[in-house]
């Protein structure tokens, strides 16, 4: 009689599913996310992923060699992906990085580890590691739950599993105060296996809202561009006609655009242009008065309508020409020039009608541009004075 058996010897190595699920994610996110949409924020979580990724091959090494040191790495190198995680959503988020807590944070968690590797202060050092990660972790929550996105269920798998990291961590602090739970070698051994059963969830969770925010909120540019520009074209028009109502004469539009965009990509690469535009357009917001209405056109234009005399106007634009100029002071950015040119219309030359003004401070924005740039240019029939005059 023959017998039917199931398969033997099937066995799911946990080693092998850690590095599967967080290798896939990788993946994930330098495929879907980095490469088709790469900027500051797409290269700092791609970072976290691929130190999250070496983690857990060291992870498979110190279970082979049974080596505390590398198992004590992979600890530390794991729990570096929160930093990196919340400096991604502040910069998606257009906010300052913070970069020197996050880069203080990813080396001494590792470095102190390793060096309590054969301590006795090694599971204290393991659990301040840990709980530092889930500060991080809160914060990348609070971060994502802040972001003014169209589609907020997209932060939702990131957010959720950063404040349960944030949960257990507390448990693990409130347990180890008051001499709760397992003996303190177990306790050590289960926060080992959370960190890594977390780094699976967490990476997974992560990629979703990465490829989400990238592609689901950027991935439709020219909708997006083109619904901003008319929402921008709509409040350039209620603040004209209020300043028309009020009899208010003192309101210039201005048409910022980035000079030889095409030249600068080529010259510098997809991801380092993307940081240029990026800084480009926090350069022109952070030269102008707060008041000032700005509409981000494209990568390489932006309006700005503001209230002022013509010297305070001048003043601006000086400021604004010398931000947009110190772009190429910073990091990979040093050896490419980075300049604008602006063009400049009055509300009352143009009977305070916003298209008027925005063909008319375009012209003056290309007359600038062939002029050799990295100036401004006033749309009437005798140019004003120039930034190098």
């Amino acid at each position: 009689m023959m017998h039917l058996t199931g398969p033997v010897g099937i066995t799911v190595n946990p080693s092998a599913t850690l590095i599967a699920l967080v290798s896939l994610a990788t993946a994930v996110v330098f495929g879907l996310a980095l490469l088709p949409r790469p900027s500051r924020a797409t290269v700092t979580w791609s970072t976290g992923f691929g130190i999250a990724m070496i983690a857990t091959y060291v992870w498979v090494a110190a279970t082979q060699f049974d080596s505390p040191e590398l198992r004590a790495l992979s600890s530390g190198l794991i729990v570096c992906f929160e930093p990196l995680l919340w400096v991604g959503v502040r910069l998606y988020a257009g906010k300052r990085p913070l970069w020197p807590i996050s880069v203080l944070f990813v080396l001494a968690a590792p470095t102190a580890l390793v060096l309590s590797s054969a301590t006795d202060l090694y599971s204290t050092v393991f659990r301040c590691v840990f709980s530092g990660a889930a500060v991080f972790a809160g914060l990348s929550a609070w971060e994502l739950f802040r972001l003014r996105i169209r589609a907020r269920d997209v932060i939702l798998p990131l957010a959720l599993i950063s404040s349960a990291f944030v949960v257990v961590a507390v448990f693990g602090i409130v347990a180890a105060i008051v001499g709760i739970g397992s003996a303190p070698g177990d306790e050590l051994s289960m926060l080992r296996d959370i960190n890594g059963v977390g780094i699976q969830l967490t990476s997974v969770c992560a990629a979703i809202t990465i490829v989400l925010l990238v592609r689901t909120e950027a991935e439709p540019q020219g909708q997006a561009r083109a619904s901003a520009e008319h929402d921008g074209q709509d409040g350039l028009r209620i603040r004209l006609d209020r300043a028309r109502r009020r009899g208010e004469t003192d309101w210039s539009l201005f048409d910022i655009r980035l000079d030889d965009p095409a030249d600068l990509l080529e010259a510098s690469g997809a991801v380092v242009f993307a940081s240029i535009v990026d800084a480009f357009h926090l350069h022109v917001r952070d030269a102008l008065p707060a008041a000032t209405a700005v509409v981000r056109v494209s990568d390489a234009q932006a309006l700005a309508l503001i209230q002022g005399g013509d010297e305070a106007a001048q003043h601006h634009l000086r400021g604004l020409l010398e931000q947009v100029s110190t772009i190429e002071d910073a990091g990979p950015r040093a050896s490419v020039r980075v300049s604008a040119s602006v063009g400049w219309a009055g509300a009352l030359a143009a009977d305070y009608d916003p298209d008027a003004m925005v063909r008319a401070a375009a012209a003056a924005a290309a007359t600038a541009r062939d002029r050799g740039g990295d100036r401004w240019e006033r749309a009437a029939e005798v140019p004003t004075v120039t930034l190098e005059e």
